[in-house]
């Protein structure tokens, strides 16, 4: 398993472990402390698990375990600079989105909230146009 494989699954295990302890909060505080919490934070919550837990996983699995294109090197797997880019980006969104969504009023956080979104709509398209290539038939020997 190469270091983007890696880090990939280890940013996928954060992002449970981030969203499940708010999932956690939130309900503890519901049912016991009932501080009054912004409804974002569903939100919040949501976008880590589903984001930044279910898609990233899968994509540091399917960059890991789909064939590589015929000739390439595992070395130059590693160096895939738009899984790289696609790895960013959609942590840089998730990031934004995570600071800026209980803030969502303001005007300021809504625009942030719309770079968020566009930062992981093209990290996901980079993560389409990095994974096509490696979805084929398997070559006879």
């Amino acid at each position: 398993m190469l270091t983007l494989h890696r880090l990939f699954i280890k940013t996928a295990v954060t992002y449970l472990l981030l969203g499940t302890a708010l999932g956690g909060f939130l309900l503890i505080n519901k049912g016991w402390f009932q501080i009054e919490v912004s409804h974002e934070f569903i939100t919040v919550h949501n976008h880590m698990i589903s984001v930044g837990f279910i898609m990233m996983m899968i994509m540091g699995v399917a960059y890991w375990m789909f064939p590589r294109p015929a000739g390439q090197a595992l070395r130059d797997v590693a160096r895939d600079r738009l899984a790289w880019a696609n790895y960013f980006l959609l942590n840089a969104g998730l990031i934004l989105r995570v600071i800026f969504e209980p803030f969502s009023g303001a005007e300021s956080a809504a625009r942030l909230l719309v770079a968020s979104s566009l930062l992981q709509m093209f990290g996901i398209f980079l993560f389409v146009l990095s994974i096509w290539k490696r979805i084929r038939f398997p070559v006879a020997k």
